[in-house]
């Protein structure tokens, strides 16, 4: 599953992909690059964030859940 969500606040897109039941993003964009496993809270560090295996609702949930929290971090700093 994958899942691109075009980010204004971060001027840059953000792509999502599940590896099993765990998430995955490009968060610079650059070709070749693995990818970061995502977290609970919006980092990228912690509880790991999972879905359902096959259940795209369940992925583009999560993947949504955790960019408005990644951007809502990332406005305080």
């Amino acid at each position: 599953m994958e899942l691109t969500i075009k980010s204004r606040k971060l001027n840059r897109a953000i792509t999502f992909w599940s590896g099993r039941s765990y998430i995955f993003c490009d968060l610079n964009g650059q070709p070749g690059t693995l990818g970061n496993q995502i977290c609970a809270g919006g980092r990228m560090t912690g509880p790991t964030v999972t879905c359902a295996a096959n259940d795209q609702w369940d992925f583009e949930r999560e993947c949504r859940k955790w960019y408005r929290q990644f951007t809502r971090a990332n406005e305080e700093d």
